[in-house]
């Protein structure tokens, strides 16, 4: 099963084509919050946009960078319906600089229901898009989307590895 992706023909996978570490973490099953703390001891979430989704008024979106010792190691977008703001998904609203794991894995009312992954090279939306964010020398950079539900209300999170 794959997913039609944007641009140059480009699909989503049902599983990445990287070895060794980098598949490691494109699969890591827990927090990635987590995982960066036990790595780096310490993790900063830098909030890069938040409110209506510009490509898709219905949506509300938010983007953030997870930095670990100054250094951007993962950009984030979360993009859910604004009318799943007012019930399943309204802790979203109030995150502030905390990460979306302390909501994701800490109720069992939140199911994971997929997970995709891809490789953004230059001339990809996403790609480009994170560039201008946080400026970066990789010909292609992993990204891994996953879809979560609550009380039937679904969020699609984007994370790119950095």
């Amino acid at each position: 099963m794959q997913m039609k992706g944007s641009r140059y023909n480009m699909t989503w996978l049902i599983s990445p084509k990287v070895e060794g570490n980098e598949l490691s973490w494109l699969t890591e099953e827990g927090s990635l919050t987590e995982r960066l703390k036990k790595e780096f001891d310490e993790v900063k979430v830098e909030i890069v946009y938040e409110g209506v989704y510009l490509l898709d008024k219905t949506f509300y979106t938010r983007e953030v960078i997870l930095k670990s010792n100054d250094k951007p190691r993962v950009f984030a977008r979360t993009l859910v319906k604004e009318d799943d703001l007012l019930q399943a998904w309204s802790s979203l609203k109030n995150l502030g600089d905390q990460s979306l794991a302390t909501i994701l894995f800490d109720s069992a009312e939140i199911k994971k229901i997929s997970v995709f992954y891809k490789e953004l090279f230059l001339g990809n939306s996403l790609f480009d898009h994170v560039s201008s964010i946080s400026p970066t020398h990789k010909k292609s950079l992993w990204a891994r989307k996953s879809s979560w539900e609550k009380e039937g209300a679904h969020l699609d999170l984007i994370e790119i590895f950095l």
